[in-house]
């Protein structure tokens, strides 16, 4: 089960344990805008409601599990463990389930790419080559043979065997 707490209008904070681990995100919008930052701790499995308070400018998040309390305060956009100590459990309240993991959700992994192409460039990352006309620059080791060289004095085209380029005469050996 999912929990928010309201901060304000446009601040929310999400809760989620998919154990062991408790998850607190914080989500900001506006016109035009959302942001939200996050952090995840190693806490167990939840045996009871998220409970917050309002502690000056920030929240106190508190979650109790077999292993203990973990207490969190959320300030800005700050998110940092807490003192047990401080919370004052007399002006706590719980959170509410939800269905929403946060305000932007969740991004989909990034699916590979293949190789790109424009005008007479193509690019591929695996293994990792440029083509541009008829230059090839790759990091792929095994065909290092069939690569095209250059002359690196006037960037003429050089065969590997050359010592000498045949356009500047620069020693390439």
């Amino acid at each position: 089960m999912r929990y928010q707490y309201n901060l304000g209008p446009h601040q929310k904070i999400y809760l989620d344990n998919p154990a062991p681990n408790t998850v607190i995100t914080l989500a900001s919008s506006g016109p035009g805008q959302q942001q939200q930052s996050g952090t995840q701790i190693l806490t167990g499995v939840w045996t009871e409601v998220p409970r917050a308070v309002q502690v000056g400018d920030g929240v106190l998040i508190r979650c109790v599990t077999a292993q203990g309390a973990f207490i969190w305060q959320v300030q800005g956009t700050q998110i940092l463990s807490d003192n047990a100590a401080q919370w004052p459990d007399e002006r706590a309240v719980p959170l509410q389930p939800t269905e929403v993991g946060s305000a932007m959700g969740t991004m989909a992994p990034m699916a590979p790419m293949g190789p790109m192409k424009m005008g007479n460039m193509e690019m591929s990352a695996s293994p990792m080559t440029m083509r541009m006309g008829e230059m090839t620059l790759s990091m792929d080791n095994t065909n290092v043979s069939n690569a095209k060289k250059f002359c690196p004095q006037c960037g003429t085209a050089v065969d590997p065997s050359d010592r000498f380029c045949g356009s500047c005469g620069h020693q390439l050996r």
